[in-house]
């Protein structure tokens, strides 16, 4: 070996793989025959300071490379001298199918990631298995709040559920498992809930933001691809079990039902459609609700792979399961559609101030298998299965003040409403595949895909209750009003892929043709059933519901069999693309093309539509020519410009196109079978720069034009109340930029992003105002105004902020992670000024995992530090700080704004031990 002159006291280096140059993490640093020893850090580096003179050897080692031995003779001075260390990969690796188009995606490491990016035709983002491990987020929701560009609406139990991304509504993304579409569980929409998938069964998680003429097009806002874990090289055994708590759980009630008297099917379900239901035949232990101290949260997973026959036969399965408790309170203020009229426009009309508590467990189930096969170096199949369900079982206790009844203060008309509902959502999906080098030029890939994905709400059992309240004391509690409903539906998708390659040279350019197409057939059912009683006498004194005189309202014995809401619907989708790749030399990388999708759609309603308006069946059918563009120049081996343009849509949802009327959480929704769906034009551009390792710089900017976008409007049609309903708004714009920024110091790194994004969607509202007209008489008029408000949905501004520490010798990593998500509109109003906004918000959590010994770690994870509140407000001058009648309205506390609702949902306490073979 040679030996080098160090005219240095100290010594620095980087340990860097021979192959690729990437840093190695954690690798360990050793002078032999001293007790000088170090572990790598997060950039690979490492150093030994004061080192006495002499000749030394040290040696290098990590995981699944060859050792490497250095010597060195450190001299009297105190000169520092940068080593540089290669480490050559001494694992054995299986010829690699040669059809796939990309460098090595596992994914599992930061590392794998950056590559991923560096090396992808089109603009993406991906979170490797290893940050998704570390992150305090326990589901895939809570994961995508940490891509740049994503927000996530958090649900009833403070999870986040449904992403946007860009600015986007959520409806303006799809989700694929595997790179498979999927449907959705949602009884109206075709947006997947992400919390239904825990994040401990992912290998990566990808956010597409360009599409390419091989990808669906029904996106706007951008692609999540889910990939789940892939059969290892080696055996593979990984464990976790966890337990925690929620911070509300201490300092409140929680409250529960017997989930065991929840009847699966309605009466009608169970005895026929022309059955006539009587109270009796109706559970009650669903309405009894008992307070107590619910059992700490639980999270349990488990994974085994293996490779058998020569390492041709892949397995893995992989299980997760994890029940969380979860109470939040909410102040909700119930606004009228119609505002009050004043001398020069309008104001608020708030009617009712509504106290809720909910308590909720969420039990989530997830299974996935797969199964690969290596023919030979040139074919591959894999089969892959994923199963996951999530079930809800929900508390909802109101108590509702009618301030339209105040006289004076501390007088009130109170309603009180006690709701049980149970909800499970479950998603499988299982896929066969193929992958085949059929000549030195011509590669194939094929997919077959069945998935399903259900929801179902049995008996959602409300009872309602009256109260008339003074200064002095409490009328007594009457009984006012009860209510059953069952819900359920299904979205089955049969679906089947080609893709052809060809490829060739012709002198040093590179050309890949590519051909391909898709065809789903899609069914979608819903059923929908509600029983609403009234008393035999008025002024019912309330004692318990086992006796309360309950009788079906006349003509609802048989329930609604003829409902609006109970439909079936078919959508077909048939694709087929064509795309060429062009590499002229090693700076270009070209790929153009146009896909073409066809789409019908149609429906039957089991009952006419008098109540809702539109049509009983429908059918609807389009063809739209999606092209494609994307360009990328490497300026060197490490940074590189992206441009991206493509065409893309969003199709309504099913239920949105079925004139459905339906009662929801907050308000009448209504369907609307003249929906059209959106189109829009999509630009981005990025610069790119990988420096090696995890770390990474990306700037861009994207544009978007969209005509007919969806949104959900607040109205007042003139034949029935108030309602939430989709529409159609102008041509709407989308314009703005990312920032991206990763870079380890040693033990620390940052991991940073920011997204500006505006929006401008003319909008036609009503405009109230009153005057005094030439005859001195006040009269009251509207006009219709265009306002330019953003996109529902969007935020200006989103950022993410994560410190990061990581010491390889103790084995020790630690992330603060902040987001922030500035103020967006969450419903519109048909009156000018009278949108819904949600106010801007800041979410710190905290996670840490120590290993101990080779195998075992313990890992913490604390969520919500802040206990942020979800707040939506009206932006408008208010006179509530003093109310009717001089009567201060409760919860309202600013004059510029008026609150429609807060919600808190407390911190959140995760401790777990994990096992890795």
């Amino acid at each position: 070996m040679a030996c080098t002159q160090v005219r240095a006291g100290n010594i620095k280096g980087q340990v860097l793989d021979d192959h690729t140059g990437e840093p190695i993490v954690a690798g360990t640093v050793t002078i032999v025959g001293t007790n000088f020893k170090t572990i790598t850090g997060l950039d690979g580096s490492f150093t030994f300071k004061h080192i006495p003179a002499g000749s030394y050897t040290i040696t290098i080692t990590s995981v699944s490379y060859e050792v490497l031995t250095k010597d060195i003779i450190i001299g009297n001075d105190e000169t520092t001298v940068t080593v540089e260390a290669r480490l050559i990969n001494a694992s054995k690796k299986m010829d690699e199918v040669v059809v796939t188009r990309s460098v090595n995606r596992s994914g599992t490491t930061d590392q794998s990631a950056r590559s991923i990016e560096k090396n992808a035709d089109n603009i993406l983002n991906v979170l490797s298995a290893k940050t998704i491990q570390l992150a305090p987020d326990v589901t895939v929701a809570n994961i995508l709040r940490r891509v740049s560009g994503v927000t996530v609406d958090r649900g009833e139990s403070g999870e986040g559920r449904y992403p946007v991304i860009r600015g986007m509504d959520k409806r303006y993304n799809y989700t694929l498992i595997n790179g498979i579409k999927i449907p959705s569980p949602d009884d109206k929409n075709r947006y997947v809930p992400m919390d239904i998938f825990p994040s401990d069964i992912l290998q990566r998680l990808e956010v597409i933001k360009a599409l390419t003429p091989d990808m669906e097009g029904d996106a706007i806002g951008g692609v999540m691809n889910l990939v789940m874990k892939d059969a290892p090289e080696k055996f593979l055994l990984e464990a976790h079990g966890a337990g925690g708590y929620s911070q509300m759980l201490f300092d409140n009630t929680f409250s529960v039902y017997n989930h065991s008297a929840v009847n699966a099917k309605s009466p009608a379900e169970i005895n026929g459609s022309s059955f006539n239901a009587s109270y009796a035949d109706f559970s009650k232990a669903n309405l009894v609700f008992t307070p107590q101290k619910p059992l700490p949260d639980g999270q349990f997973g488990l994974t085994l792979g293996d490779r058998f026959f020569h390492n041709k036969l892949g397995i893995i399965v992989s299980g997760s399961y994890n029940s969380i408790n979860r109470f939040h309170k909410e102040i909700f203020n119930e606004a009228s559609p119609q505002p009050s009229v004043i001398f020069g426009g309008s104001q608020p009309a708030l009617t009712d101030m509504e106290l809720r508590n909910y308590s909720i467990n969420d039990t989530r189930v997830a299974l996935i298998g797969k199964i690969d096969y290596r023919i030979n170096s040139s074919n591959k199949i894999d089969f892959s299965t994923v199963f996951t369900q999530l079930t809800t079982y929900q508390s909802r206790l109101i108590t509702d003040s009618i301030f339209g009844s105040r006289t004076e203060a501390g007088v009130a008309d109170v309603n009180y409403s006690d709701r049980s509902k149970t909800n499970t959502q479950s998603i499988f999906n299982a896929t066969l595949q193929g992958l085949h080098q059929i000549s030195k030029h011509i590669a194939v890939d094929w997919s077959g895909a069945y998935s399903i994905a259900t929801q179902k709400t049995p008996d959602q059992a409300e009872l309602t209750l009256a109260q008339n309240v003074t200064p002095d004391s409490s009328g007594t509690l009457l009984l006012s009003g009860l209510d059953r409903i069952w819900q359920h539906n299904a979205d089955k998708d049969l679906a089947g892929y080609l893709n052809l390659h060809y490829k060739f040279n012709i002198g040093s350019q590179k050309f890949d043709i590519g051909v391909g197409g898709m065809d789903r057939h899609k069914e979608r059912d819903n059923y929908y059933n509600e029983y609403s009683f009234q008393l035999t006498s008025s002024n019912v004194a309330y004692t318990n519901i086992y006796d309360a005189p309950f009788v079906l309202l006349h003509g609802n014995q048989k329930g609604t069999p003829n409902s609006p809401n109970i439909y079936s619907a078919t959508e077909d989708v048939s694709a087929g693309y064509f795309d060429i790749r062009w590499t002229p030399n090693k700076k270009w990388n070209i790929l153009a093309g146009v896909r073409f999708e066809s789409t019908s759609q149609s429906y039957t309603q089991s009952a006419d539509t008098t109540m809702s308006g539109g049509a009983p069946t429908g059918t609807i059918s389009y063809l739209d020519p999606l092209p494609s563009l994307h360009v990328k120049y490497k300026l060197n081996d490490k940074s590189a410009l992206h441009f991206s343009y493509f065409s893309s849509i969003c199709r309504p949802g099913f239920f949105e196109i079925v004139p459905y009327q339906f009662v929801s959480e907050y308000y009448t929704e209504v369907g609307n079978d003249s929906l059209q769906h959106s189109q829009a034009q999509n630009i981005d551009v990025r610069y790119e720069y990988f420096p090696g390792g995890a770390d990474q710089i990306l700037f861009g900017a994207f544009y978007k034009n969209i005509q007919n976008p969806i949104e959900y409007a607040y109205e007042r049609p003139a034949t029935s109340s108030s309602v939430i309903k989709p529409v159609n708004g102008a041509t709407a714009t989308n314009i703005g930029f990312e920032l991206v920024y990763t870079k380890y110091f040693h033990k620390f790194g940052i991991s940073a992003n920011y997204t500006y994004t505006y929006s401008n969607a003319p909008t036609v509202k009503k405009h109230p105002y009153k005057y005094v007209d030439s005859g001195g008489d006040t009269t009251t008029t509207e006009k219709d105004v265009t306002v330019n408000i953003p996109l529902q949905g969007q935020a200006a501004h989103i950022g993410n902020l994560s410190l990061l520490y990581k010491d390889g010798k103790s084995e020790l990593e630690i992330q603060l992670a902040t987001i922030y998500t500035g103020r967006h509109i969450t419903y519109l109003s048909g009156y000018d000024g009278m949108d819904y906004w949600q106010r801007g918000s800041v979410i710190m959590d905290f996670s840490a995992e120590k290993k101990f010994g080779k195998h075992f770690a313990a890992y913490l994870k604390l969520g919500n530090l802040l206990n942020t509140a979800d707040i939506i407000e009206m932006y408008q001058n208010s006179d509530f700080l003093k109310g009717p009648g001089s009567l201060q309205w409760p919860s309202q506390n600013r004059s510029d704004r008026v609150l429609i609702q807060k919600k808190y949902y407390g911190q959140t306490y995760l401790v777990g031990i994990r096992y890795q073979f």
